[in-house]
């Protein structure tokens, strides 16, 4: 049994908002979270999971099975960069190489990979008692361990990574299935298949008449319990999440996570989970976070105007992308009112409350609530109000682990909305 540790780097704060109440490594990407594509192919290895103090107990909560934050150095351990999408490539890798020597792999100067013993260890879980960064793992490593650069890795450096990648990873992740051209749930007759052999629909699922499905571009996969509405067209590549529904519209090249609610029309995008966009308006390449939901209109841009890349703001500084196209990444717990307006490239920050039919900010700080240019700190006691009736629909209660990390992020937040 190999002892495997995913833990987190400094490269967190490249993919906030997403990363906000959560390591990078419980990011869903493809028709899971990167951690369960560690699992799949190592389904009989020792898992611990790293990541900042702060969020310990709240991983813990997420991951029951598995150890947080304690690294046992009393026998060799692979470490693997939480950002990093692994996959058959990465593991025969991995496992070729000669298993008495200490190892290092690295990508365009990240690391994607240790396999470390003996006093190695140690210096490992000293390095771990903070986040750590590329740098300084890579210098300390590359003089003692056996070193090489790869290149064919898909690692998760910034938010446009999650969106250019998706399309690849749900067709990896489809292959490894193997599961095409099975239609297991219930599917009207008046159901329109377009290559039937690049689409498994699971038990449970449930496809009304009036439905397209065209798989020609990429796989489709509905999951269990979902609920294709009539009037529905579906283009590949997709994932529909377990318990998802799709209430009408047009949903392409999409990743929809679990128990979301989803119409209109939506390209290119990442729904994580129990998020609703139920009425029409426009979502595009964008990533959308847990417990969102976007009132009816709700649009986003993901061109500009100059057709030019597009810039991203990450607090106070203004990040150039290589995206033509990039839509709104919203973090956790955000609510839209009716016909909001979000720019090319916004960033919406955890907890906030937006309204208001004019062109929003394309940076909006966590727990914001108002109008265009118009924000306040949302405040605490309200915002746990709206969480916990929102959550109880779905009847799940707002964790105390949850809450714990809640209050200490807002308490951080309150900076960013002082003049």
């Amino acid at each position: 049994m190999i002892n495997i540790c995913i833990y987190e780097d400094s490269i967190f704060n490249q993919l906030l908002p997403l990363t906000f109440s959560r390591p990078a490594y419980d990011l869903l990407l493809g028709t899971e979270r990167l951690t369960d594509k560690v699992t799949y192919y190592y389904p009989k290895s020792n898992i611990t999971l790293h990541c900042r103090d702060y969020l310990g107990k709240l991983v813990k909560t997420t991951y029951p099975k598995y150890a947080v934050n304690i690294i046992n150095t009393g026998a060799p351990c692979l470490f693997l960069n939480g950002r990093v999408t692994v996959n058959s490539r990465l593991v025969e890798r991995i496992a070729k190489e000669e298993k008495d020597r200490d190892l290092l792999l690295t990508h365009r100067g990240q690391v994607v990979a240790l396999y470390l013993s003996g006093e190695k260890m140690s210096d490992m879980k000293e390095r771990l008692e903070k986040i750590p960064d590329n740098k300084s793992l890579i210098e300390h490593f590359r003089p003692i361990c056996l070193t090489q650069e790869i290149e064919d890795v898909t690692i998760i450096s910034n938010v446009w990574d999650l969106i250019n990648h998706n399309s690849e990873i749900i067709r990896n992740d489809f292959n490894r299935f193997g599961k095409r051209g099975i239609i297991k749930g219930d599917v009207k007759p008046l159901t329109a298949f377009y290559n039937e052999n690049n689409i498994y629909v699971e038990k449970g699922a449930e496809i009304e008449d009036f439905v397209v499905l065209d798989a020609t571009h990429g796989p489709i996969f509905i999951d269990k319990g979902a609920k294709i509405e009539a009037h529905s067209r579906l283009h590949g590549p997709l994932y529909i999440g377990k318990n998802s529904t799709i209430l009408g519209g047009k949903i392409r090249n999409c990743t929809i996570g679990p128990n979301c609610k989803i119409g209109g029309e939506v390209n290119s995008s990442i729904f994580y989970g129990y998020s609703n966009k139920s009425h029409d308006g426009f979502i595009g390449h964008s990533y959308i976070g847990e417990w969102v939901n976007m009132g009816a209109l709700t649009t986003n841009s993901n061109l500009k105007n100059n057709y030019k890349p597009v810039k991203i703001i990450q607090g106070a500084n203004n990040i150039q992308s290589p995206n033509q196209f990039l839509g709104a990444i919203v973090g956790d717990h955000v609510k839209t009112g009716i016909g909001t307006l979000l720019n090319t490239g916004s960033i919406i920050g955890y907890g906030s409350s937006i309204c208001g039919a004019a062109l929003h900010s394309r940076y909006i700080p966590p727990f914001s609530w108002g109008t265009s240019g118009r924000y306040t700190l949302h405040a605490l006691d309200k915002f746990f109000d709206t969480a916990e009736i929102m959550m109880n629909r779905r009847k799940i209660e707002l964790h105390p682990d949850h809450k714990t990390v809640i209050e200490l992020l807002h308490d951080s937040a309150k900076s960013a909305h002082q003049n």
